[in-house]
């Protein structure tokens, strides 16, 4: 070391420290970045494809099970009551649930609370209430035909239900549970007007017991099942 330099404590900085250079270093810990959210476009897809799959589901079953042969007695006002309005009422509460409102974090609850309840309502008062087309001596609510119509819905509703919670996965960051109980709703008044087109029994008590109760059935499922796989 030059004589000049002897003052110069800068050049202390120059020796090594052999604690640290024996000290291992520290790894560096990169916290997990969270799965980001599907964006719209693979969304709108998945919605899409879904769609398809169930309405060829519902299509196949119908052929294989066949359409009710008394159609032409059946009034007008009953057809848009028994056939139109469950399927009008499934299209809207489907659109709905998954509309994504001004913040983009859907309806409000309230809303949506009224439309979830008033769907599978709606289909019990048709059913309960709208005057029988003809005399029949097909069964009632707690005849085997009603328990038939009731196990081949559930049937119905299970693919929905399993595609709706793919196509949706993630997809709800607020009000996941009421959003979801309107898919399982919407899913399940679909099948509904499925099974009245090919259920030729007119009894209010076996619509009610028979189609109306899978309905509450397929809303309750996606309230406290299909929520769990679409909350964001």
């Amino acid at each position: 070391m030059e004589r000049g330099n002897v003052n110069d404590l800068s050049l202390l900085k120059e020796i090594p420290d052999p604690l640290t250079e024996a000290r291992p270093a520290a790894a560096t810990v990169v916290p997990a970045r969270p799965a980001a959210s599907p964006v719209r476009r693979q969304l709108r897809r998945r919605r899409c494809v879904a769609l398809a799959i169930g309405a060829l589901w519902l299509g196949a079953h119908l052929a294989a099970y066949g359409v009710r042969q008394d159609m032409h007695r059946l009034s007008a006002r009953y057809i848009a009551a028994q056939l139109l309005l469950p399927a009008l009422l499934a299209g809207a509460s489907l659109l709905l649930a998954v509309a994504p409102g001004k913040l983009g974090l859907g309806l409000g609850a309230s809303l949506l609370v009224a439309l979830a309840v008033l769907g599978p309502l709606s289909f019990w008062l048709c059913a309960a209430f709208m005057p029988v087309p003809y005399a029949t001596e097909m069964g009632g609510a707690f005849s085997l035909s009603s328990l038939v119509c009731l196990d081949l819905t559930l049937l119905w509703e299970t693919a929905p239900l399993l595609l709706a919670g793919l196509a949706l996965r993630r997809a709800f960051p607020a009000s996941s549970r009421w959003r979801s109980a309107l898919v399982g709703g919407a899913l399940g008044l679909a099948c509904g007007s499925a099974i009245n087109l090919h259920c030729p029994n007119p009894n209010a008590s076996h619509l009610v017991a028979g189609h109306g109760i899978p309905i509450v059935v397929a809303a309750l499922v996606g309230g406290f099942v299909l929520s769990r796989w679409v909350r964001a």
